[in-house]
């Protein structure tokens, strides 16, 4: 069967006929969008609902000498290890958001709190995402319904943990001398160091470089790393080792 030409032209210059409405279409609405408004119609809102109010004033008392910090993303305490892999993980991290961070007074986030609401429920996948995060970033992970979390003496060791030091920061212990165990160990935190150097060497190429919400830093500045935050308590670790 032989086509009409002059229906095979007609049917292209709809076709590029509508291409082009469809480009100034979308030119106009870009054009539309970055025009300054004259009037902004918004309105200064709280930050907190009254059952975060009522959770973020408990770890206020409970946690006295800990920054609590509110509606955080995880981009601002989690990074890439490698700096080619930043916009693979600012896609993936980007949004997803913790309830309330649990930091010490430098700023290292020590536990995070979600606190759920019937009426949002978090999707399963990002649920699952942000639990295998934080788990990669050692960082303890807590979730609770409104009203229902630990109350009074009991709410610290459930944040923190049962075996964690009452103060955030480690405490100055005396000089000793030194022994093969400390020497290894100073070894161990010069080669860290050199190794962090060399990865913001290789960051500072990157574009993300300087997004201060995924900028390359580290969670451990002015922390003791011989002496790492417990994330279980010793009964568990014990009973994982027999096991």
């Amino acid at each position: 069967m032989r086509l009409d030409p002059i229906l095979l032209g007609t049917a292209g210059v709809a076709v590029l006929v509508g291409w082009l409405l469809h480009v100034i279409w979308m030119a106009l609405k870009r054009r539309r969008a970055a025009i300054w408004p004259h009037q902004w119609h918004l309105n200064a809102r709280p930050v907190f609902t009254t059952e975060e109010r009522a959770l973020f004033r408990a770890l206020q008392a409970a946690l006295p000498n800990h920054v609590i910090l509110a509606k955080l993303n995880v981009m601002r305490f989690c990074q890439p290890a490698q700096g080619f892999d930043a916009r693979r993980w600012y896609d993936r991290l980007q949004t997803l958001n913790v309830s309330f961070a649990i930091c010490t007074i430098n700023g290292t986030v020590m536990s995070v709190i979600d606190l759920e609401s019937r009426h949002k429920p978090q999707s399963s996948r990002s649920q699952r995402m942000k639990e295998t995060v934080l788990e990669s970033a050692r960082v303890r992970y807590l979730r609770c319904q409104s009203g229902q979390w630990p109350q009074g003496a009991l709410l610290a060791p459930w944040v923190l943990g049962q075996n964690h030091i009452a103060s955030p920061e480690p405490s100055v212990l005396p000089s000793q001398p030194a022994t093969p165990i400390s020497n290894a160990g100073n070894e161990i935190a010069r080669k860290l160091k050199a190794r962090r150097a060399e990865r913001a060497a290789r960051w500072a190429e990157s574009s993300f470089a300087q997004d201060s919400f995924f900028s390359m830093d580290s969670r451990f500045d002015g922390v003791n790393l011989s002496e790492p935050m417990p994330l279980e308590s010793e009964q568990a670790v014990s009973h994982k080792k027999t096991a």
